[in-house]
């Protein structure tokens, strides 16, 4: 079994996508950290790691990463607003998400307001997204995307930065849970 871990966005290579800014930060150098964060929890408990990197498109780790049945498929971003009073997290899931998708989300979600202390905005179908459609979320497995908090909002990211380590672990503790249960 294989843990798929990726950050939105990427902060190098030849198409560089820094995603959304706001508060001195970019999106793609917030999720590379996290991910990072993530990924080190993870590998302590011995689980199998799979991630995309810095300088590669959505596009090409899509491309050649090899989900299955078996993995838990997570991507990190960061969410931004106009309003720097928009606040929380949300959890997507593909518009033909199971209850282990849905399951997983939940507990995603749930997890990153607790330990951030930000409002929960749900779980929200890819359909819902401003997007429409995600491809990510074709893969197979267990698939979520987290939207962190806001980067627009300056107490998000106050509380993701002196909370960013333990949400890790706890990240991981989720993934290792589920990656056990297929």
């Amino acid at each position: 079994m294989t843990a798929f871990i990726s950050a939105g966005h990427n902060p190098k290579g030849i198409k560089v996508d820094p995603g959304a800014v706001g508060n001195g930060y970019t999106e793609a150098d917030l999720a590379v950290e996290f991910r990072n964060l993530v990924v080190s929890e993870l590998l302590k408990r011995k689980v199998k790691v799979i991630t995309d990197s810095d300088d590669e498109r959505l596009a090409d780790y899509l491309k050649r990463i090899q989900t299955g049945s078996g993995s838990v498929v997570l991507e990190f971003h960061f969410d931004a607003a106009v309003s720097s009073a928009a606040t929380g997290t949300t959890a997507l899931i593909g518009n033909d998400a199971d209850r282990l998708d849905k399951g997983f989300a939940k507990e995603l979600v749930e997890s990153t307001s607790t330990i951030l202390g930000i409002k929960n905005r749900g779980v929200l179908s890819e359909k819902d997204s401003r997007r429409g459609s995600l491809g990510l979320m074709r893969e197979q497995g267990i698939v979520s995307l987290l939207e962190l908090c806001f980067i627009s909002n300056p107490d998000d990211l106050k509380k993701y930065h002196v909370n960013k380590k333990v949400l890790a672990i706890k990240i991981a503790e989720v993934v290792e849970r589920y990656e056990n249960m297929l």
